[in-house]
């Protein structure tokens, strides 16, 4: 049994058989060729919201791109609705002020030819329009997660990438797993939590989020418990509950589920936006049992996501993947169909089929 994070990380990413990354939305795409074998050409990115992912961990990597060891991307533009933000980042990154934009000049990218991959890293509810926006301009893009705030922005959003023919992908970072050594799973026990602590937060906000708890602290959880389970959802029951209620009251405070998979294998999942404690992992198979913490994150970065999204449009992955570690559209919006079921289930207090 791996009883630490580092033991725990060692194990899974060791004995997981990751396959090649591909994100097909758009699949009509034409490869983009490379310079040299050793040389891709560096791809630009449009960073749109200047916050603390996009300033901290994405734009120190790919602002200057042969000092970070990333030829392959760059920050060549951004996109934010504080100007004096956008043009202090422009300067410490050294971008021409003529690849700065706002959101009502966002259009305008599709004149921009340094720009071929918008980067949205802004709340939930604005996905949908800036991508949909970003494919009519001719561009890929990749956005955190979740994808939207609804299945019917999930669907919208594919559909305009599919119709202009550019790529579409979105974060994830659930944990590997191996194939073999825990023999078939038969229960898992996940949870993950955080604080709101600041009370105007967008967070609160259900028009700007999508969602509490489900949609910030869930979706790493299911998609590891999906991955874990190794098959599809069924069944889903699940139930709220709320200690602030006039602070969470237009998202959920605090929701645990029990998920029941094709293959008989059952998942316990809770998650919480008021709680600030380590999450955990449990997980029991049929030869070998699992308990960790959760951690906050999983091997691949956001970089790192950023830069396979890259590869896998000029036609070569740079980072493998399985069926929830790559960026693929077709499973985020998966994620946020099995959200709105634990949605469903606690409004009318049974258990609701899946598939």
């Amino acid at each position: 049994m791996a009883n630490t994070r580092r033991e725990f990380l060692s194990a899974v990413s060791t004995a997981a058989a990751l396959s090649a990354l591909h994100t097909q939305v758009g699949a009509s795409v034409t490869p983009v060729k490379y310079a040299t074998a050793n040389c891709p050409p560096a791809m630009g990115i449009a960073v749109v919201g200047l916050g603390t992912q996009s300033v901290r961990n994405v734009g120190p990597l790919f602002a200057n791109p042969l000092q970070a060891n990333h030829p392959t991307c760059r920050i060549s533009a951004l996109v934010s609705g504080d100007a004096s933000k956008a043009q202090a980042y422009a300067k410490a990154w050294s971008i021409d002020r003529s690849h700065v934009y706002d959101y009502d000049s966002f259009d305008r990218i599709a004149a921009d030819e340094a720009i071929d991959i918008v980067y949205l890293a802004v709340p939930t509810g604005m996905h949908c329009e800036l991508a949909v926006r970003a494919a009519k301009a001719g561009k890929h893009v990749f956005c955190e997660s979740p994808m939207a705030i609804d299945s019917v922005e999930c669907r919208e959003m594919i559909d305009a990438f599919t119709r202009y023919s550019r790529r579409l992908a979105v974060a994830s970072a659930p944990l590997a797993r191996s194939t073999k050594c825990f023999g078939p799973i038969e229960s898992i026990d996940a949870a993950q939590s955080f604080r709101i602590e600041q009370p105007n937060s967008w967070r609160l906000d259900r028009a700007l989020a999508g969602g509490g708890a489900v949609f910030q602290a869930g979706f790493d959880v299911l998609r590891t418990c999906r991955l874990w389970a190794g098959s599809d959802p069924v069944w889903v029951i699940a139930q709220e509950s709320k200690t602030d209620a006039q602070r969470f009251a237009r998202i959920d405070e605090s929701v645990t589920w029990t998920l029941g998979f094709d293959n008989g294998a059952i998942a316990h999942g809770a998650v919480s936006l008021n709680y600030k404690g380590q999450g955990h992992l449990r997980v029991q198979g049929q030869l070998a049992s699992l308990s960790s913490e959760f951690p906050t994150q999983n091997q691949w970065s956001r970089a790192d996501q950023l830069l396979a999204f890259a590869g896998s449009i000029q036609g070569k992955p740079v980072i493998p993947g399985n069926r929830f570690n790559p960026l693929d559209a077709h499973e985020a919006l998966q994620d946020v169909v099995l959200a709105e079921a634990i949605f469903r289930s606690i409004q009318e207090r049974r258990q609701v089929q899946l598939g």
